[in-house]
């Protein structure tokens, strides 16, 4: 295909693509193309072009697809937060499925044998308990929402329909604070917080720690403790507006549980939790294992995990402040520890080979991999699977419906047995 940038051209629509676009081809070229859907037939302008595919923007919707609607939000198409609002629930899920599906198979083509199962949030819409909103300008001019798409300008958004209403009291606090110059010329990025049961919710600066809380009932400005409870299961946990928690309240306990079903087949002595945030799996964990180690980076999540842990009254939780690969080698230098379950909940990026490599090498019995993007989940169990470990369940959670983004849990059954030594938990480095 040899056109200029602003050339207009027809294109059919054959698929959804990891990253929320559609791709067609034209003149036997790959072309993505946002905000359509399998079966549209549209006219759209040509945006960049590279030499294995090309991007565009839609002109016109020439012929609609199956499974199209209006899209709930205003904003959406040109607000960079969701990516497809325009799509029917059921389509979603579906797509969703046969994203996870292609990827997996492509790169571990033996899990080709396994159904792989894609769980709905409740609700579509009304689901967020935490955000991140981006803020610009100053007085009448003052900006606060969202990116735009594929832009660092700034889409002003008074609610977003994907919020919990509580979410969007604090999204309208920060609007206001914003406006009247309260949060200072510095603050750029607020962090939102609620609780869905109590309708509670809290705000920070991204990058600071002093907060404002709010309720239906009160609202006081400065408050640096501010922690909001969050009932999960049998526990309840004590998280902060800059501290990672899942955002989709909804579907929380179900994929805890889901966890702890697949960690019932794993011996019962001892299990790690890597990037275990403020100890979402590592709680439930402790009434199934004897022992518990949780390891996380982030010296707040840290803490509140060890608070977590405190409250519900649990004594077989350590909980270890350290970079989960560091930690690892450090360990691992000593004698290879032997724990019956991993779980592992890596950021976007995942795991990566190091910490995969220790895996090899510590040879636990099962591991479970909690990820939130299939294409670093995939480059990293192609380290484990299928020459030392042998995958046997793939479950899939919308814990992000209008937008692209896939929650998977993959189990890993040990083919190599290891060695049965194992060392004192108690006194594994807690400082590296």
């Amino acid at each position: 295909m040899k056109a200029r940038r602003s050339a207009e051209f027809e294109i059919k629509i054959d698929k959804l693509v990891y990253g929320g676009s559609g791709l067609g081809r034209h003149e036997g070229k790959v072309v993505f193309v946002p905000f359509t859907a399998p079966g549209d037939r549209v006219r759209v302008r040509l945006a960049e072009q590279k030499r294995n595919f090309a991007r565009a923007s839609v002109v016109e919707l020439l012929e609609p697809g199956p499974g199209r609607q209006d899209p709930p939000c205003p904003h959406f198409g040109v607000c960079g937060g969701c990516q497809w609002q325009h799509l029917e629930y059921a389509q979603q899920l579906e797509f969703k499925r046969r994203i996870l599906e292609e990827t997996l198979h492509h790169h571990l083509p033996e899990t080709r044998t396994l159904e792989i199962r894609m769980t709905a949030s409740p609700q579509p819409l009304g689901y967020r308990t935490r955000a991140r909103i981006q803020m610009a300008g100053a007085g009448p001019g003052a900006r606060a929402g969202f990116f735009r798409l594929q832009s660092h300008r700034i889409e002003d958004v008074k609610s977003c329909p994907l919020f919990h209403p509580a979410l969007n009291r604090a999204l309208e606090q920060v609007r206001g604070l914003h406006s009247r110059g309260e949060l200072g010329g510095e603050v750029r990025q607020m962090d939102l917080a609620c609780d869905p049961d109590e309708g509670l919710w809290a705000i920070a600066p991204a990058a600071e720690d002093k907060a404002s809380t709010g309720s239906p009932e009160s609202q006081s400005r400065e408050n640096p403790e501010t922690l909001l409870p969050r009932r999960v299961g049998a526990f309840t946990y004590h998280i902060s507006p800059s501290t990672f928690f899942q955002a989709n309240y909804l579907l929380l306990g179900p994929m805890v549980e889901k966890v702890r079903e697949l960690a019932r087949e794993a011996g019962l002595a001892a299990a790690l939790d890597l990037f275990s945030g403020a100890g979402l799996f590592a709680l439930p964990l402790a009434l199934q294992f004897g022992q518990v180690v949780a390891v996380e980076a982030s010296a707040a999540a840290s803490r509140l995990c060890e608070r977590n842990v405190r409250e519900a009254g649990l004594t077989n939780v350590q909980c270890i402040c350290a970079a989960v690969t560091a930690w690892m080698r450090a360990v691992g230098s000593v004698a290879a520890p032997a724990f019956d379950l991993v779980v592992l909940d890596p950021p976007r990026a995942g795991a990566g080979n190091d910490v995969m490599q220790h895996l090899v090498e510590w040879s636990p019995e099962t591991i479970l991999y909690v990820s939130c993007d299939p294409q670093t989940l995939a480059r990293d169990l192609t380290c484990l699977a299928p020459r030392y470990y042998r995958i046997d369940a793939i479950e899939g959670f919308d814990l992000f419906p209008q937008t692209f983004h896939i929650e998977t849990v993959v189990r890993l059954r040990r083919i190599r047995p290891g060695s049965d030594l194992r060392p004192d938990l108690k006194n594994l480095k807690s400082e590296v």
